[in-house]
């Protein structure tokens, strides 16, 4: 058996083709002469596109900040410059497909055999999935902490709320006793007020929701039952809406184990809200299908869509783009879906939007 010394590659070579970090290595005008096999995975792009080209570094990775400032100073270039030895940085990254990576990238330098520095070389690690993961946590916790604050804020503003809607229904019904000049005036104030605390209770109501929107009684369901029932309630005011629903389920769908109350509402909560966008009627497309660890629910409307400004904040506990609307409903059906161990994420399409749920077997 040939040993690997014998190749004609050298352990270098092959150690480069293996690593899993990206390496790159540029002179001191920043063209690239080296770009291992990860680097080409990161980027997008292959090594021949990259060395056969005057591209510099720049021109290949185009680093940025994460508020979208170019860095026009290669991190690099301070070691070219020999004020350092050795530079680590994190930043973002574009692929050739135009895909925001973040990264951060270990730079050292390459001296000749006259000790003078002839390159820079960049050890590159994706931490995009990392960050994300990350942010995940930290959102999951802030939600968990708010939700527990909204809960207990929620109960204290209830009763206050509830005795100044006695009080002014009161003062509605004293102003209708007397002819009072101004009683129409009057009569409308009251009315504003009462809708405010209207609107104020439904929000506290919604919080107390959010803060138990988590708390899971489960039981062996079957999804289609659910959505049978879901879409007995939501059809006739869809049809109002000029809008039809279709569910489809693929054959082999197990029953799982779920609250089934709580997961009818997190998928009431999208299905109602893509009826209430489609104002001039449309089509919503449920389809549901057993993969290998889980069951994927897909539910499509031919709506306005998502916009990339609200792309974000689109599950954000307060945000709303519905005139009176709390914005709650979408981060209680998150919170709802990741309770049972799920995922969910939407995908903009040339009509519409897509909602994707993925809820484990087990």
């Amino acid at each position: 058996m040939t040993s690997i010394l014998e190749e004609k590659e050298s352990l270098q070579e092959i150690a480069l083709r293996y690593l899993n970090d990206g390496v790159f290595i540029f002179d001191k005008d920043r063209k690239i002469v080296l770009f291992n096999p990860a680097c080409e995975q990161i980027v997008g792009f292959s090594a021949e596109e990259i060395t056969n080209n005057e591209t510099n570094c720049f021109d290949i990775f185009q680093c940025h900040s994460s508020d979208g400032e170019c860095l026009a100073i290669c991190p690099g270039l301070d070691l070219l410059e020999e004020k350092r030895t050795k530079i680590a940085r994190e930043y973002l990254i574009k692929t050739k497909e135009g895909k925001q990576k973040r990264v951060v990238t270990n730079y050292s330098i390459i001296k000749d055999d006259n000790n003078r520095i002839e390159y820079v070389v960049g050890v590159m690690r994706d931490i995009t999935e990392e960050k994300m993961f990350n942010e995940e946590l930290v959102r999951s916790k802030t939600l968990a902490t708010l939700g527990q604050y909204s809960n207990e804020l929620a109960h204290e503003i209830k009763n206050p709320l509830n005795a100044i809607n006695i009080q002014m229904s009161l003062l509605e019904r004293e102003i209708g006793k007397h002819d009072l000049g101004t009683g129409e005036e009057l009569a409308d104030v009251v009315r504003v007020v009462k809708e405010e605390i209207s609107r104020l209770n439904k929000l506290a109501k919604d919080c107390l929701n959010f803060s138990k929107s988590g708390d899971l009684q489960r039981t062996e369901e079957d999804i289609r039952q659910i959505f049978e029932e879901l879409l007995s309630l939501i059809t006739p005011h869809a049809d109002l809406n000029g809008v039809n629903i279709s569910l489809t389920m693929l054959r082999g769908c197990p029953q799982i184990l779920v609250d089934r109350d709580k997961l009818k509402q997190a998928f009431l909560n999208i299905t109602l809200n893509a009826v209430e966008a489609m104002i001039g009627g449309g089509e919503i497309s449920i389809t549901i299908l057993k993969r290998a660890s889980c069951i994927n629910i897909s539910i499509k409307d031919t709506g306005p869509g998502i916009s990339d400004e609200q792309h974000d904040k689109i599950f954000d506990l307060f945000y709303s783009t519905k005139s009176g609307g709390t914005g709650v409903g979408l981060a209680i059906t998150k919170n709802i879906i990741h309770a049972h161990g799920g995922n969910i994420r939407f995908e903009k399409l040339d009509e519409g939007v897509e909602f994707i749920i993925e809820l484990p077997l087990s």
